[in-house]
């Protein structure tokens, strides 16, 4: 059996450019996608995780050799399925407006009424991790899903098998103006940090993190950076400052609207 040819670095920095052109055209023409369709979304990312559960566990073997089924199984595809599910049984209380207060609030004496509609950001990049690659993978479309957004994904060339058949089976169930995949080296995945996104999401190394914002700030791309390392934490009672530090919690519906590109915050 031949080897299927695999394209040039060219021609896959050509794909990703006529996607993420054809996802932004999509996205302005159509608007925000309805709860509806986004739980739609949702719905067939977790079918299909379910439907090719088997497939995957394999494919995770070949990449990691000895890591045990059961782990995978827990780590991976429950991963995965978790964070779909949950956006999904929220998806109406995030999109749903909030009132705000009318400033000068003399303005409310003459009817004037405020309120937050929060919009998708629309095309997201996620540069998704090679240590579990699917529940990583999924977690990061969950939330742009839920916030209406298209998505384009850079899986990692560490786990290639696994990379191989994602890519073969989100194209089963997805168009790729709604979500495609981009596979490759370490080019390829500079090449697509350099893209023009309206949000763009890294889990991966300190070092590669730095290169990834570096190439987002050329097109002013917002970045959420998920970085490994030793990251100590002190766990306490007491809720608010600790010394040499304070806590900050992040919300579900904080990181939604990061994602629908309105949230104030800058802490991550």
């Amino acid at each position: 059996m031949n080897r299927p040819v695999q394209p040039s670095i060219e021609e896959t920095k050509a794909r990703m450019s006529a996607i993420l052109e054809l996802q932004k055209r999509l996205q302005t023409s159509k608007g925000a996608p309805d709860a509806r369709l986004r739980k739609d979304r949702l719905t067939r990312a977790i079918n299909l995780v379910l439907a090719h559960k088997d497939e995957l566990l394999a494919a995770l073997d070949e990449d990691f050799g000895a890591r045990s089924r059961d782990m995978s199984l827990f780590t991976d595809i429950s991963g995965a399925i978790g964070p779909l599910k949950h956006a999904r049984a929220n998806v109406e209380k995030w999109m749903a407006p909030q009132k705000r207060n009318v400033t000068p609030s003399a303005l409310g004496l003459f009817g004037a009424r405020a309120e937050v509609r929060f919009q998708p950001k629309g095309v997201v990049g996620v540069i998704s991790p090679w240590n579990f690659p699917v529940s990583l993978t999924f977690d990061a479309i969950a939330g742009a899903f839920a916030a209406g957004n298209r998505v384009m994904v850079k899986l990692s060339e560490h786990t290639p098998a696994t990379s191989a058949l994602l890519a073969q089976i989100i194209d089963l169930y997805f168009d790729e103006d709604e979500l495609a995949v981009i596979n490759g080296g370490p080019e390829v995945g500079a090449a697509f940090s350099s893209l023009a996104f309206d949000h763009l999401i890294f889990t991966g190394a300190t070092t590669v993190g730095r290169h990834v914002m570096r190439a987002a700030a050329d097109n002013l791309v917002p970045v959420t950076l998920e970085l490994g390392g030793k990251s100590p934490v002190v766990i306490s009672r007491i809720r608010g400052s600790v010394e040499g530090g304070s806590r900050q919690d992040v919300s579900d519906d904080q990181r939604q609207r990061r994602l629908h590109g309105d949230d104030q915050s800058t802490s991550l």
